[in-house]
């Protein structure tokens, strides 16, 4: 324990129902954020999201959507057994996990065969460097990623027959064939060389197809740059998107964004170490110096205060508080100089005088007959002279005189420090 310290515990009680309530309002929020918290954070979409604001996300196709009568709904979550209307995996992964559980691209498709509801996928065309770090570079997705979502939607063909390539230069061109004839202009054209067995080709180009339908009633785009948000506005891109979900029926789209990278990586460190969720560590690193500081103690036993004895140095203490309090510290050394050259006329016995002034000569000359510097009547002018001052480093320099010129003149010894 902290010497001088009367309690063992480091906060006073106050301090410590504050800390309590502080707990109980935490221990409240953290578990009203686990069981409702979900209900008031809204995903934030990013440049590579579906319903993303960037250039390559889909708002612009979204809202054309809309705009044309449609409602268009975001899925995040791993119920497709509830989606009824036609769903939209654009630029989709082969797999995704959500809380835990892996779901895989093609038994999601085949379930929703057999369910009989609709869906269209866009294959992934680009790679872009997302992060803290852009250095610009766009490639083209890798021949693997591209070979294993065509596999996952081509269950029921050949999908070992598929080819997809990617022409060279700007592609201004023509699409034609059963949804009618639209103008595109992409960067780099993204067709189906072959196009997957037992399909049906909607629209082509001279140079391949670029929307087909599987035989599982699947419609694949090849090119996602004909609904990317900087490049909606070209051509007939916008008419040709608005005829392809008419070709899935209804007037409701889903967007699927869990496959889109949406899933939930199990991972502490990349889920915990990114806003907000690095608050959380926070939050508890400081709940945990309040439990720790509240049931802290400090080192050692309580000091007891030493009382005073019924003796000198009590009425000495008493006496110096009384005279202290309230007082000058000029008008204060006065009164010390003239009690302390009282005290000394008395202690040697000299004859009385009318005034302090006559008490102090004679204590000068009973001081040069002891061969003591005679400094008393000095002192005294002094302390007169600094009685209405407040230059505390003076005053207690002619008090330490005054007590040290007592001390020569009785033949005591002055201690270090000693303040009469």
């Amino acid at each position: 324990m902290k010497r001088g310290a009367a309690r063992a515990d480091v906060f006073s009680p106050w301090m410590r129902r504050l800390v309590l309530g502080i707990l109980f309002v935490s221990c409240c929020g953290v578990v009203f954020g686990l069981f409702w918290g979900a209900r008031f954070a809204i995903p934030q979409a990013g440049e590579t999201d579906s319903l993303g604001g960037g250039p390559i996300g889909h708002r612009a196709f979204a809202e054309t959507l809309e705009r044309a009568g449609m409602h268009v709904l975001q899925m995040r979550s791993d119920r497709y057994e509830t989606a009824s209307s036609p769903m939209l995996f654009i630029e989709p992964r082969p797999e995704a996990r959500v809380e835990g559980r892996l779901h895989q691209l093609r038994d999601v498709l085949i379930d929703r065969d057999r369910a009989g509801v609709r869906s269209m996928v866009v294959l992934p065309k680009w790679s872009f460097q997302v992060g803290l770090v852009m250095d610009g570079a766009v490639n083209p997705v890798t021949p693997e990623r591209l070979g294993r979502v065509v596999e996952a939607i081509d269950y029921v063909g050949d999908a070992s027959a598929a080819r997809v390539t990617l022409q060279e230069g700007e592609s201004r061109d023509v699409l034609e064939g059963i949804l009618g004839s639209f103008a595109v202009d992409v960067p780099q054209l993204q067709t189906f060389a072959t196009p997957p067995a037992l399909s049906t080709v909607l629209l082509e180009s001279a140079r391949g197809a670029v929307v087909v339908e599987l035989a599982n009633g699947i419609v694949v785009v090849s090119d996602p740059d004909l609904i990317h948000s900087y490049n909606f506005h070209r051509a007939d891109h916008a008419a040709l998107a608005f005829s392809l979900v008419q070709r899935l029926g209804g007037d409701t789209v889903i967007i699927d964004e869990t496959f889109h990278g949406h899933g939930a990586v199990l991972s502490l460190k990349e889920a915990l170490g990114q806003f907000p969720a690095v608050l959380v560590l926070i939050h508890v690193l400081a709940v945990f110096m309040l439990v720790l500081m509240l049931g802290s103690k400090r080192f050692g036993p309580p000091e007891v205060d030493a009382g005073y004895g019924a003796g000198p140095e009590e009425a000495i203490a008493v006496a110096a508080s009384v005279l202290a309090d309230g007082q000058a510290i000029g008008r204060l050394a006065y009164n010390y100089v003239v009690e302390v050259l009282g005290d000394l006329h008395r202690q040697l016995g000299l004859p009385d005088g009318a005034s302090i002034d006559a008490r102090a000569q004679r204590i000068d000359t009973a001081a040069e007959q002891r061969r003591v510097p005679p400094v008393a009547t000095k002192l005294l002018q002094e302390a007169r002279a600094q009685a209405d001052g407040k230059q505390a480093a003076e005053a207690w320099k002619i008090a330490r005189a005054a007590h040290g010129f007592r001390s020569r003149m009785l033949g005591t010894k002055v201690g270090k420090g000693a303040s009469g």
